[in-house]
C-alpha cells in the first residue's frame, strides 16, 4: 500500500511540474495569438506562421504530456491489480488494497489526477487545432492498458456466469438464475445478480457466449469480454468523431477528446468491462445511419442495442419522428415506405434474437420485467417502492414533454443529438433507485453530439463524482467513517 501511495505521490509533483510549465506556454501562445503586448505588435507578417507553428507545437507537447502522464496512471493502476493474477475467485480493490482509509484516499487521489490531466488536456484541445493523431494513440494505449485491469465491480463475472450458462451447462439465462445450479463455476462467482436471471437482453447474452467455448473459461472469458469492452469503446469514439466531421467539423476534435479521454469512460468501460459501453456503440452506429438516411440498417441496429440493454428503446419515438420530418412536405407519405423497411428490420433483428433463447415466451418474461418495474427486487438498495415509482413518473412525464418538443421543432439532426442526450441523462439521473454509476456512460457517450453548453460541464462534473461515489462504495465509506466517529 506505501508503494501504491508513493508512486502516487510522485506522479502528483511531476504533474505540478508540467503544469507549471503548460501555464507559461499558455501565456506566451495568447501573447503571440491574440497581438497583445509590444513585442507581438513589431511581428511583421512574414513572422507569424513561425509564431504559429511554434505555438502548435508547443501545445502538442502539452497533450502530450496529459497524455503520459495519465497513460503512466492507468499502466500503475493495472499493473497493480492485473485481472488474471487475482481471478481465481471473486475478489475486489478492497480485499486487494487493504480496508484502511489511505486506500481510499489513494484511490480518489488518483480519480482527482487523472481528471486534472483531463482537463488540462480539454484546455489544449479548445485552444486550437490539437494533433489528431495524439488522441487517437492515447486512446488506444488507455484501452489496451486497461483490458488487463481487475474490474471494481463484479458485473464482468455475472457476464461470464451467464455465458458459461449457455455454452456448457445449456441453461437460459433470461428464465434461470447462477444460483440454481451447483457448478463449481457459478459457485466461485456468485455476485449480486446470482438469485434472478439475467436482466440484459438476448443479444448481449449471445454476443458473451463466445467468450466461454473451450476448457478455459474464465482467463479466456474475461479476455474476451474485455476485448469487445475495449472495441466496442474505440467504435464509439471513431463513430463520435465521424458523426461530428460530417455534421460539425469544427468541434471534431473536442467531441473526440471529450468522450475518447475522459477517465470515467477508460474506467467504467474498458476497465470494469459495462456492457452499457456496447449498447452506447449500437445507439452511436444507428444514430449515424440515420443520419444518412440508411433506414433499415439504422433501425436494424437499434434493434440490436435494445436486445442488449433495454433503456435504448427510448431512443425509438425520436428516431421515428426524425425519419418523418426528413420526408417532403406534401410527400411523407412517402414515409411509408421506411417506416415499412425499419420496421421489417427491426422484426428480424428481433427475431434473430429472441428465438435462440426460447421464443414466444422470453418475449413474454421480457415484457413482464419492463412493464412492472415496481416489482422488480433491488439488490442494491433500500429505497422503498415509492421512491422509484416517483423517479420514473417523473421520467414519464419529462420524456413525453421532451418528445412532443421535438415533433413540434424543425427535426434536425442537431435536435434529435439533443433529445438522445437529454432522454439517456434524465434517465440515468430520474431512475436514481435503480442507476448504477457507469450509467451514465449513456449521456457521455451522446455529450458530444450535443450543442448545449452546459452538456459538456456537467457530464465532466457527473463523471468525477460518479468515479467517486463508486471508489467509496467500495470502500463502504459510511461504515468505517462512522465507526472512527463511534
Amino acid at each position: 500500500m506505501s508503494g501504491l501511495i508513493r508512486h502516487f505521490l510522485v506522479a502528483l509533483g511531476r504533474l505540478f511540474r508540467v503544469a507549471a510549465s503548460g501555464t507559461v506556454w499558455y501565456h506566451r501562445a495568447i501573447t503571440f495569438v491574440k497581438g497583445r503586448g509590444a513585442l507581438a505588435r513589431q511581428l511583421t507578417a512574414a513572422e507569424w506562421p513561425s509564431i504559429e507553428r511554434w505555438v502548435e507545437a508547443r501545445r502538442g507537447r502539452a497533450l502530450l504530456a496529459a497524455g503520459l502522464l495519465s497513460a503512466s496512471a492507468y499502466l500503475g493502476l493495472a499493473g497493480r491489480l492485473p485481472w488474471w493474477r487475482y481471478c481465481q475467485t471473486l475478489g475486489s480493490w478492497t480485499q486487494l488494497l487493504g480496508e484502511e482509509p489511505a486506500a481510499w484516499g489513494a484511490c480518489l487521489g488518483g480519480i482527482g489526477v487523472l481528471t486534472a490531466l483531463y482537463v488540462w488536456g480539454l484546455r489544449c484541445v479548445r485552444v486550437g487545432d490539437a494533433p489528431r493523431r495524439t488522441i487517437w494513440a492515447f486512446a488506444f494505449v488507455s484501452a489496451a492498458v486497461l483490458v488487463w485491469l481487475m474490474p471494481i465491480t463484479s458485473d464482468l463475472f455475472s457476464y461470464l456466469s451467464h455465458a458459461h450458462m449457455i455454452t456448457d451447462l445449456g441453461a437460459n439465462p433470461l428464465w434461470q438464475a447462477p444460483r440454481d445450479f451447483r457448478d463449481p463455476l457459478l459457485l466461485a462467482y456468485q455476485t449480486v445478480y446470482a438469485t434472478r436471471p439475467t436482466v440484459y437482453g438476448p443479444a448481449w447474452i449471445l454476443l458473451s457466449a463466445p467468450g466461454t467455448v473451450g476448457r478455459y473459461d474464465v482467463p479466456l472469458g474475461l479476455f474476451y469480454l474485455k476485448g469487445l469492452a475495449a472495441v466496442a469503446y474505440l467504435g464509439s469514439a471513431w463513430l463520435v468523431e465521424r458523426i461530428l466531421l460530417e455534421a460539425w467539423p469544427e468541434v471534431a476534435l473536442e467531441g473526440l477528446y471529450l468522450f475518447a479521454w475522459s477517465p470515467f469512460v477508460l474506467l467504467m468501460a474498458v476497465g470494469d468491462g459495462h456492457n452499457d459501453i456496447a449498447m452506447m456503440a449500437l445507439v452511436l452506429l444507428a444514430l449515424w445511419l440515420l443520419r444518412r438516411e440508411r433506414w433499415i440498417l439504422a433501425f436494424g441496429v437499434l434493434a440490436l442495442s435494445v436486445w442488449t440493454k433495454y433503456v435504448s428503446l427510448v431512443l425509438l419515438p425520436l428516431f421515428l419522428i426524425y425519419a418523418w420530418r426528413r420526408q417532403e412536405e406534401g410527400k411523407r407519405w412517402a414515409l411509408l415506405r421506411p417506416a415499412a423497411q425499419g420496421g421489417l428490420a427491426m422484426a428480424l433483428v428481433s427475431l434473430l434474437m429472441v428465438v435462440p433463447l426460447g421464443g414466444p415466451e422470453a418475449l413474454l418474461g421480457i415484457a413482464q420485467r419492463l412493464l412492472h418495474p415496481l416489482n422488480w427486487r433491488n439488490d442494491a438498495s433500500d429505497m422503498p417502492a415509492v421512491v422509484l415509482g416517483a423517479g420514473l413518473s417523473l421520467f414519464a412525464l419529462v420524456y413525453a414533454v421532451l418528445v412532443m418538443r421535438f415533433w413540434r421543432g424543425s427535426g434536425t439532426f442537431q435536435q434529435l443529438t439533443n433529445a438522445c442526450f437529454l432522454v439517456m441523462s434524465l434517465a440515468f439521473l430520474l431512475g436514481a433507485a435503480r442507476s448504477q454509476p457507469w450509467h451514465l456512460l449513456w449521456g457521455a457517450a451522446l455529450a458530444g453530439l450535443s450543442n448545449y453548453r452546459w452538456a459538456q460541464p456537467v457530464i465532466v462534473g457527473l463523471s468525477i463524482l460518479m468515479l467517486a461515489v463508486q471508489v467509496g462504495v467500495e470502500w463502504a465509506v459510511p461504515t468505517w467513517a462512522f465507526s472512527m466517529m463511534d
